[in-house]
């Protein structure tokens, strides 16, 4: 019985599938999403934003996107969401890997099921249907937010656009359909006293961690928690909801924290 994993491009998931693989020794394969954002047009990346905010709003969001264009310092704690510190040094992946289109497309399906893996895991910000999910015992997720607050793709960048820095976090779930609303098997809360880019990096490099802790214990047949979501709490925050304009906003707010020093 093996472990297939599920993400996208980047340095720091290479990283986690291989010190996955080098842990576990059962990873067969990983499968990465092809990112159609960065392999965008400049006419198709101003077609996307006119159809997440509408003609009346794009001349403001083109302003925003100019702004964030010319600011270095903004785009810089922009990334701090993303930073897992350092990676190892391996270039490549240690096990078979494919690039897809869609990983709910049917030749990832005929694949995962001749595999039939035990455990199923996912990093990434794509959705699954249900007869992916159906191919593994077990499928988990781990999501940079605090469910069942913040869900989807930008759930800590909006917990902080909403003045609430109490939730920013990490979640460890069990998969099901929908967006992160599987049943909950850890979550990690920020240290809000630290500063911005110290919080994210002590965050983000934790929940890895656990993240490859859980599948250990998981893979060797441990019993976990399932604490079940309410449904009625929180909200999904999409990738069309993290405009210019919400961009901007957010790295102006890091920026005035990282003057007085932290978040609190």
């Amino acid at each position: 019985m093996s472990i297939v994993v599920i993400t996208i491009p980047g340095g720091e998931r290479r990283d986690f599938a291989n010190s996955l693989h080098k842990k576990t020794g059962c990873v067969e394969l990983v499968i990465i999403q092809k990112s159609k954002i960065f392999n965008e047009s400049f006419t198709e990346s101003i077609g996307r934003l006119k159809r997440a905010v509408g003609l009346p709003a794009l001349p403001r969001e083109l302003f925003y996107a100019l702004l964030l264009r010319f600011n270095k310092p903004a785009q810089k704690v922009l990334e701090y969401f993303r930073n897992f510190g350092d990676v190892e040094t391996e270039k490549t992946y240690l096990t078979k890997t494919i690039e897809v289109s869609s990983v709910n497309s049917p030749e990832v399906l005929e694949i995962l099921k001749k595999i039939k893996p035990k455990i199923l895991v996912v990093w990434g910000n794509t959705i699954l249907k249900k007869d992916i999910l159906a191919t593994a015992e077990k499928v988990l997720n781990l999501h940079m937010g605090l469910c069942p607050y913040y869900r989807g793709s930008v759930a800590n960048q909006y917990a902080l656009i909403n003045d609430e820095p109490n939730r920013l976090g990490a979640t460890i779930h069990y998969v099901k359909e929908g967006v992160d609303t599987g049943d909950v098997i850890e979550t990690l809360s920020a240290d809000i006293s630290k500063r911005p880019r110290d919080l994210f990096l002590e965050l983000n490099k934790k929940a890895k961690e656990l993240y490859l802790e859980i599948i250990q214990k998981l893979y060797k047949g441990g019993n976990l928690p399932r604490i079940a979501q309410d449904p009625s709490v929180g909200k999904n925050y999409m990738l069309r909801d993290w405009t210019p304009s919400v961009r901007y906003k957010l790295a102006k707010k890091i920026l005035n924290w990282e003057k007085r020093g932290g978040l609190t």
